[in-house]
């Protein structure tokens, strides 16, 4: 008996407790109420109607608290979109207004509703609904229109038709061109107060302008909702555009004074200017631009080029009034005893990507590429404890297994298939080294022979690596990118005979043992 009584006395109590908390109740319909109108969400305009903001009337006859506002969408869970505290006054008669900037304008297509949950004083809830109609107008439509058209070149009317149609009414029907660019479209012309017709039937007479390539017809309706059909019109833009006459297919500059570049320049409309590039820096630098040119339509071009070692083309830009434009192109007929390949990056060994470089093709590659690489790199990139350094592959055999593929060190195959390449930093501070520095910096330098090192007292290098180092002094071996950072370095070719002159101009360099990274141009002898 005393086992039933003690959990018989237990669940008792709980439910004393329960009995005795205050409950939530829903107020009765004849004291309290909620009133709203149905609503529409327009998705073209983000908007609502009747009225921009939507909500209802409250009748407490307790007075309202605070009133909970919730989103119902098909598609996802009901949330807290908007709650009002009216604890400051209570009110029994209370217009909710909801502002438009609550609601997710951007998602609102599987909306059916707003729940309304009104707290009155006494705790007992208001219940309300807001009934939402998701509007999803149709864009206006075009149709019968042309794919395209054949302009009339002469001053004659291009006629452009069709029909443009809205349920809803159309604003507006706008024409463009892209006259000036290619598909970059400028307005020709508007056609607006349609009073909102809901048919359209476009005949507008369009007067070509140059060097337009199509129309674009775009209407609007009421809703400001747009949609667009594109026209083709194929013109030949070369009877528009600049044209370069009588201009040489090619020109032999001349090494020790002005090289003559002449022809004629003509324009429909007139000339602008005309800019001059050459390409000595590896892309097109403007050497020159002529402006006075009057609106020339036909303007006889003589200019004098001052030639600059690397360059290989010089390439002209004609433009007219209306900024249209054409460019030729003329090769240099010189043949250079060296090539140039700008900023160069490597990396070392822990990085992995760019540990090597072949002289050949100027390109790198990185350490799973070494095996099949042994026989025709011409150099690596590695850190050591004491800097980054540039090494001959000769030099590599104590440390092949610090470059790792995928893990695996590299196991070198073929050792005496490795070129054994030689560095020399050069020191400034003597004449010929200060010649060879003043010489490359003004771009003048072209053959890298024996005879080259040999006539500025530079002997052959000899070491196995060129390390870098920003604090210490430079010497042989030692190289930095503030003073000394010309390297010489002698490639041997693949037949084990011959070899190739080069000198690196060191650009930047960042010391962190595996990670190293160097950026040089590198000139090697043809």
């Amino acid at each position: 008996m005393r086992r039933f009584l003690k959990p018989f006395l237990v669940m008792l109590a709980v439910c004393t407790v329960i009995l005795s908390c205050k409950k939530d109740k829903v107020a009765g319909s004849g004291s309290s109420s909620f009133t709203a109108n149905d609503y529409t969400f327009n998705k073209a305009t983000k908007d609502f109607t009747p009225a921009t903001s939507i909500g209802g009337q409250l009748i407490s006859s307790e007075g309202i608290r605070f009133v909970y506002c919730y989103l119902i969408r098909t598609n996802a869970t009901d949330s807290l979109i908007y709650v009002t505290d009216n604890t400051a006054d209570n009110p029994t008669n209370y217009t909710l207004n909801i502002p438009l900037t609550s609601f997710p304008v951007n998602n609102m297509s599987k909306a059916t509703g707003v729940k309304i949950m009104a707290k009155q004083t006494d705790n007992s809830t208001i219940p309300g609904f807001i009934k939402i109609t998701y509007f999803d107008p149709a864009l206006p439509q075009l149709s019968n229109f042309p794919a395209g058209v054949t302009a009339n070149l002469n001053g004659g009317n291009t006629a452009v038709t069709g029909t443009v149609t809205s349920a809803y009414g159309i604003k507006k029907v706008d024409v463009y061109d892209d006259s000036k660019v290619e598909n970059t479209y400028e307005l020709v012309t508007s056609i607006a107060d349609m009073n909102n017709a809901k048919t359209y039937a476009l005949n507008y007479a369009y007067k070509y302008r140059k060097a337009a390539q199509h129309i674009k017809v775009i209407a609007t309706d009421v809703y400001n909702q747009t949609n667009e059909v594109i026209i083709n019109m194929p013109v030949d833009l070369a009877a528009f555009k600049p044209a370069f006459i009588n201009f040489a297919t090619s020109i032999t500059p001349n090494l020790s004074g002005a090289t003559a570049i002449t022809g004629n320049v003509t324009s429909v409309s007139g000339l602008k200017k005309i800019d001059i590039y050459d390409d000595y820096q590896g892309a097109y630098v403007l050497v020159n631009s002529l402006t006075n040119l009057n609106s020339s339509v036909n303007y006889s071009f003589n200019y004098n080029y001052t030639f600059r070692r690397r360059a290989t083309n010089i390439k002209l830009i004609a433009f007219d009034t209306d900024d249209l434009q054409t460019e030729k192109i003329i090769p240099l007929n010189f043949t250079y005893q060296t090539q140039l390949y700008r900023d160069v990056v490597m990396n070392a060994q822990t990085t992995g990507t760019a540990t090597i470089f072949f002289a050949d093709n100027g390109t790198t590659k990185g350490n799973c590429d070494l095996n099949t690489s042994e026989s025709t790199m011409s150099f690596l990139f590695y850190g050591t404890g004491t800097g980054p350094a540039f090494y001959s592959p000769t030099n590599t055999t104590n440390v092949a297994s610090n470059f790792r593929c995928n893990g695996a060190s590299w196991v070198i195959s073929n050792a005496s298939s490795f070129r054994a390449t030689r560095f020399r930093v050069l020191l400034p501070g003597t004449t010929g080294t200060d010649n060879i520095y003043a010489q490359y910096n003004a771009g003048t330098i072209d053959a890298l022979d024996d005879a080259f090192f040999t006539a500025n007292a530079v002997t052959a290098p000899t070491g196995s690596s060129a390390r870098f180092d920003a604090v210490a002094a430079a010497t042989a071996t030692v190289f930095n990118i503030t003073t000394a950072y010309l390297i010489y370095v002698r490639i041997p070719d693949a037949n084990g005979t011959t070899y190739k002159n080069a000198l690196i101009r060191a650009k930047e360099a960042v010391s962190s043992t595996g990670t190293s990274t160097v950026k040089f141009d590198i000139l090697i002898q043809k």
